[in-house]
């Protein structure tokens, strides 16, 4: 099972990465903001991978959605 799939239905504000940033904490405090977009960093596995590499997710709010995509560096 991939690492995204074992946090389903976790509160986004208690996701870390491995070297114990709170992305998830940061994640949901940018994405407040109707129609600001903001740029997170943190480490994450890629996918059937298990060793985080770095990922950048852009987030934003949509009416009462949070919204993001991200990519791998």
């Amino acid at each position: 099972m991939t690492q995204a799939k074992t946090l389903i239905g976790t509160d986004v504000k208690t996701i870390k990465d491995k070297s114990g940033k709170a992305f998830g904490e940061e994640m949901y405090k940018t994405a407040q903001q109707e129609g600001k977009i903001t740029e997170v960093s943190y480490m994450f596995p890629r996918p059937g991978e298990t060793e985080p590499v770095q990922k950048i997710s852009y987030v934003t709010r949509v009416g009462d959605i949070g919204c993001g995509v991200g990519y791998y560096k």
